[in-house]
C-alpha cells in the first residue's frame, strides 16, 4: 500500500520548479549549443568562401553573380537583426535561437543541393580552344552546349536563397546568445562565458 504524503501548501511555487527543471535547463549547456550554432556558422560561410571560384566555373557565371550570392548572407542577416533585437528580448530567447538553428539548417541544405541536381562535369576540347569562356554568349554551337542555361539560372536563384535563408537563420545567434548568457551567469563569470 502507497501512502500518499501530504504537500505542503505554503510551498507551491518549489513543487512547480522541480516539475519544470531538466537537465537542458543549463547554462552549460546553452553554451555548448551556442558555440556549436556559431562554430556551424562560421563553417558554412568559409566553405562558401573557398568555393566561389568553382561555382563560377561549374555554373558559368560572371563575378558580379558570384558577389551577389557571397553577400545575399548579409541581406538576410540585415533584413531580420532589428526585428530579432527588439522582440527577441520579450521572447524566450533559447526557442529563438533554436529555430535561427533550424533555418541555418535549412539554408545549408540548400546551398549544398547544387551539387547534386547538377549534371556531371563533361569536359569539351572547343570549350577553351574555339569558343572562349562565356559559351551561351556565341552564336555557334548554341544549342548543343547551352541547353541547361535555365538549369544554371535555376541554381543561381537556388543558391541566394539558401544564403539568405542563412543569414536569416543566424541572426538571433549572436546578439540574443550573448544576452542570455550575460543574464544567467555570475557578473564575474560573465566575461569568461561570453
Amino acid at each position: 500500500m502507497h501512502v500518499k504524503k501530504p504537500t505542503n501548501s505554503e510551498d507551491p511555487q518549489r513543487d512547480d520548479m522541480k516539475k519544470k527543471t531538466s537537465c537542458f535547463s543549463n547554462i552549460k549547456i546553452f553554451l555548448v549549443a551556442e558555440c556549436a550554432l556559431m562554430m556551424a556558422q562560421g563553417t558554412v560561410g568559409a566553405y562558401l568562401v573557398s568555393v566561389l571560384t568553382t561555382l563560377e566555373r561549374r555554373f558559368n557565371l560572371q563575378s558580379a553573380d558570384v558577389g551577389v550570392i557571397a553577400s545575399s548572407f548579409e541581406i538576410g542577416n540585415l533584413a531580420f537583426i532589428l526585428f530579432v533585437s527588439y522582440f527577441g528580448a520579450k521572447a524566450h530567447r533559447p526557442r529563438l535561437i533554436g529555430c535561427g538553428g533550424i533555418i541555418m539548417a535549412l539554408g545549408a541544405l540548400l546551398s549544398a543541393l547544387p551539387e547534386f541536381l547538377a549534371s556531371q562535369y563533361k569536359i569539351i576540347d572547343s570549350w577553351s580552344k574555339d569558343l572562349g569562356r562565356d559559351v551561351c554568349s556565341n552564336t555557334s554551337k548554341v544549342d548543343e552546349l547551352c541547353g541547361n542555361r535555365a538549369n544554371t539560372n535555376m541554381m543561381y536563384l537556388l543558391l541566394i536563397g539558401a544564403q539568405v535563408l542563412l543569414g536569416i537563420g543566424a541572426t538571433p545567434v549572436q546578439p540574443l546568445g550573448v544576452s542570455y548568457i550575460d543574464d544567467h551567469v555570475r557578473k564575474k563569470d560573465s566575461s569568461l562565458y561570453i
